[in-house]
C-alpha cells in the first residue's frame, strides 16, 4: 500500500474546492450582472458596516490592489459603491456601499446560501461544522 501524504492531499483538495467555488460563484452571480470578485467586495463591504478602504478590502479578499481596483471601478460605475480620496492621505481611497449595493449584497447572500447548501453533496451540516472547526484551528497555527 502506497504511503498517503495527508497534508499534500488536503492541500490539493482545498485548491480543487476553491476552483469549484469560484466557478459556481461566477455562474450564480452572473444572474446579478456581477462576477465573483465584485460579489465578494459587496459582501465584505456590507459585513464591514458599509465602509472600508480599498487596501483593506484587497487584504480581506487576499487579492492584489489592482484586482480590487478593477472590481471597485466597475461597481462604482454601476452605482453599487462610491469611492473617494481620504482627506488625510490622498493615496488612500475609501469605499462606501450605496443603497443599490446593499440590495445586491442581500441577493448575493441568498445566492451564497443556496450555493453552499448544494456545494458539498451528501455532507451533513454537522459534518460541515466539524470540518470548519478543524480548518479554523489549522489557520490559527499558520498565523
Amino acid at each position: 500500500m502506497a504511503h498517503v501524504n495527508g497534508y499534500a492531499e488536503l492541500f490539493d483538495l482545498v485548491g480543487v474546492l476553491a476552483r469549484k467555488r469560484h466557478q459556481a460563484g461566477e455562474r450564480s452571480f452572473a444572474a446579478l450582472g456581477l462576477n465573483q470578485t465584485e460579489a465578494r467586495l459587496l459582501t465584505i463591504l456590507e459585513r464591514e458596516g458599509g465602509e472600508a478602504t480599498q487596501d483593506s478590502l484587497s487584504g480581506m479578499l487576499f487579492i492584489d490592489r489592482s484586482n480590487a481596483g478593477r472590481g471597485l471601478k466597475r461597481l462604482e460605475h454601476e452605482g453599487y459603491v462610491v469611492r473617494a480620496k481620504d482627506g488625510k492621505d490622498a493615496r488612500t481611497r475609501s469605499v462606501g456601499i450605496t443603497l443599490k449595493g446593499r440590495a445586491a449584497a442581500k441577493q448575493i447572500k441568498r445566492l451564497r446560501n443556496v450555493m453552499a447548501a448544494s456545494f458539498f453533496g451528501s455532507l451533513t451540516e454537522e459534518q460541515a461544522c466539524a470540518i470548519v472547526e478543524l480548518l479554523k484551528s489549522s489557520m490559527e497555527v499558520g498565523e
